[in-house]
């Protein structure tokens, strides 16, 4: 089967009573980059976010289910790719796999220098995160992992606006991440509808995707809290209860970097959603001329064709 829509129409079929029509001005476009980061223990501290060990290891925790969690959107929406024909979405999809593999790579990098100060945690979790993947492709078939995807891009799009939007949340990071996070963020940015444009083009449930929503946040959160204790235990501070309480509170209470979200969360269940109603094009510029502007933190990193075929 394949499905076209003509220029300027909606993302829905069309037999859908309530269309949500977005503009291609609106739309982000979506660079493919090729990045180069070298992490090593000896510059990475393991207190490189907000110089707390404890509120670091949440971070590694997040970190370390993106290589697989890239890996299976990919997969989820490549899936659908023979039965669409739109140009401009087709090259969207390509773009959209360009970058999330880009991002397993560098975040494999990063988690290489984590796993030697947690070599068994990090073995164990990402075992772990593998086979909770695999289960969930099985369960729920392609129109339900395509559903987890744009569920999951949800929450790695509000993470991103919240960190570009915010320096003080920026300053927390080390240098040494730092730019490897924005820059993560940029692109979740620039391609986060792409999955979700898909799923609406292929089906479309509103009651699918709101329920798929609801249980993906619960094994998100808890995957990311059962990461965190394992890689507590075995940094010994399995049982420093103020170092739990303390990451608890500055997660959720004050300064709340995930409690704020919570409202652009919601947004998710309401039925007229779309990605881009949350626009973000004015960070998205500032964000990409700080990191690969003219004097761009990130442009000496960036691989050139001839460069990575020497």
């Amino acid at each position: 089967m394949t499905i076209t829509r003509p220029e300027g129409t909606c993302t829905r079929r069309d037999r859908k009573p309530k269309l949500l029509c977005v503009q291609r001005s609106q739309r982000t476009d979506i660079p493919r980059r090729r990045l180069a980061f070298d992490f090593s223990v000896d510059d990475v501290p393991p207190d490189f976010f907000a110089e707390d060990e404890p509120q670091s290891l949440v971070v590694a925790a997040l970190s370390l289910v993106f290589p697989e969690g890239e890996r299976f959107f990919v997969e989820s929406v490549l899936a659908f790719r023979d039965e669409l024909s739109e140009p401009e979405l087709l090259e969207q999809i390509s773009a959209f796999a360009a970058q999330e593999g880009m991002h397993s790579k560098a975040h494999l990098a990063f988690n290489a220098v984590l796993a030697e100060r947690n070599p068994k945690a990090f073995a164990l979790l990402e075992a772990r995160v593998k086979r909770l993947l695999r289960r969930g492709g099985r369960l729920h078939g392609r129109a339900g992992r395509l559903a987890v995807t744009c569920a999951l891009e949800h929450f790695t799009a509000i993470l991103a606006e919240s960190l570009l939007s915010d320096e003080c949340l920026q300053a927390l990071f080390h240098p040494s991440v730092r730019d490897l996070w924005l820059w993560h963020a940029l692109e979740e940015s620039e391609h986060k509808s792409v999955a979700f444009d898909v799923y609406e083009t292929v089906d479309g449930s509103y009651l699918r995707r709101v329920a798929v929503m609801a249980t993906t946040t619960l094994f998100f959160i808890g995957f990311i809290a059962h990461g965190h204790v394992h890689l507590m235990r075995e940094r010994g501070r399995g049982r420093d209860l103020r170092g739990f309480a303390r990451t608890f509170f500055r997660a959720f209470v004050a300064p709340g970097y995930f409690g704020r979200l919570l409202p652009a969360y919601l947004h998710y269940y309401l039925p007229s959603f779309h990605p881009e109603k949350r626009p973000s094009a004015t960070l998205v510029r500032t964000i990409r001329e700080r990191l690969f502007g003219a004097e761009g933190t990130l442009v000496g990193q960036l691989v050139s064709e001839r460069r990575e075929a020497a």
